[in-house]
């Protein structure tokens, strides 16, 4: 799992910045009797034995009626909406508390409610609830073993059975002004480690050398997997020979719906004069004059259709107020994000009938070879 993300909920001064700050064993927020201590939602990121990177949310009392409670409410929820396990903290469990334990029924999110009992010196539990004081060591170890248990379950395999001990594949991997120094991009470093799990072998080219290593491997090669901006060009070395796909495509099946984003791509068929389209990126980063989103995806999305389409683009965690506006949301890959923020996003695509696709999967479209790639 490459990260999960644990939202902790509760009213205001139930407990919630204290147990945030148990389970990360450092001051991360403030904790004090002022009502409403925590006006926005706070993030940290730790690592827990067994699972791995765990982003901790602290997050506004769901009961703030403060001047800035629609804005913070809306925190809370966008929280509550990406998280794979909530924790709801309460001293006197009543309704609010039970509409949120309602809420993670419904949407059948993963929650354990914690019952914040100062003064408590032994831990009780029953089932996914338990009744500890969250200042204690004690009961912040309670909360990792539980977290632990509802972090089981089956993930989602990135490359499937598309790669299989001893296979070697042939990544392609663009080095160019837009790459970072010194290190590989996240779904590269992801993709990488997902191929040695498999016992299978990496192999490494740039784009400038794709072509030789690829004459020199094509014979024992496997598959192939490119940087989704460079789709056309590996293919047509590669994809009559051996098995294409990209790093996007990749994470629209880890993270999202493919026959969803499939769905969505097709969509740009029945696009017209004056459409707008949602550009939506999971993180924040500088923009150049080869960017994915802001520019290569318009570009060839206006010339593939004719069409005068008007475009754009929200990053990280923002979100459109109107998303009934859009024709198309055209997502990025996800891959700093976890599979629930993007199923969260496809939910309230399906909410406004709004066709959804990723930045991969929609290339292959733009460029002729999407019925053609693998995922």
């Amino acid at each position: 799992m490459d990260k999960l993300v644990v939202g902790i909920f509760g009213k205001i001064n139930s407990g919630k910045s204290t147990l945030v700050n148990s389970l990360a064993k450092e001051n991360v927020s403030i904790v004090s009797d002022v009502r409403g201590s925590t006006s926005d939602c706070v993030s940290k990121m730790t690592e827990i034995d067994g699972i791995g990177r765990v982003q901790l949310i602290d997050c506004a009392g769901y009961d703030d009626d403060g001047l800035l409670a629609g804005q913070r409410l809306a925190g809370v929820q966008k929280a509550f909406d990406m998280s794979d396990i909530a924790i709801i903290v309460c001293q006197e469990f009543d309704e609010l508390d039970k509409i949120w334990i309602d809420k993670c029924t419904e949407q059948n999110k993963k929650y354990i409610l914690c019952h914040n009992v100062i003064g408590a010196t032994q831990v009780k539990t029953q089932n996914n609830e338990l009744w500890i004081d969250v200042t204690c060591e004690q009961g912040a170890n309670a909360i990792i073993q539980m977290i632990k248990q509802l972090s089981g379950g089956a993930e989602i395999d990135i490359l499937g059975d598309l790669v299989n001990a001893c296979d070697n594949v042939l990544l392609c991997m663009p080095q160019d002004d837009g790459a970072p120094n010194g290190r590989l991009i996240l779904p590269q470093s992801i993709v990488i480690r997902a191929i040695m799990d498999k016992g299978g072998v990496p192999i490494i080219a740039k784009k400038e050398n794709f072509g030789d290593m690829f004459e020199k491997f094509k014979n024992d090669i496997s598959l192939v997997i490119t940087d989704s901006s460079i789709f056309d060009y590996v293919y047509n070395i590669a994809g009559k020979i051996v098995p294409i796909t990209s790093f996007s495509v990749l994470f629209a099946k880890k993270n999202g719906d493919i026959n969803v984003f499939v769905n969505g791509a097709n969509s740009i068929d029945r696009l017209s004069d004056g459409d707008k389209i949602m550009i939506m990126e999971a993180c924040s980063h500088t923009l150049s004059h080869k960017d994915i989103g802001s520019v290569l995806i318009p570009s060839l999305l206006k010339k593939y259709t004719g069409k005068n389409l008007m475009f754009e683009i929200v990053r990280g965690k923002d979100e459109p107020k109107d998303w009934s506006k859009y024709k198309l949301v055209v997502h990025c890959g996800g891959c700093t994000q976890n599979r629930q923020f993007m199923l969260s996003r496809i939910q309230k695509c399906k909410i406004y009938n709004l066709p959804i696709t990723n930045y991969g999967i929609l290339l292959a479209k733009l460029k002729g070879i999407l019925a053609k790639i693998v995922y």
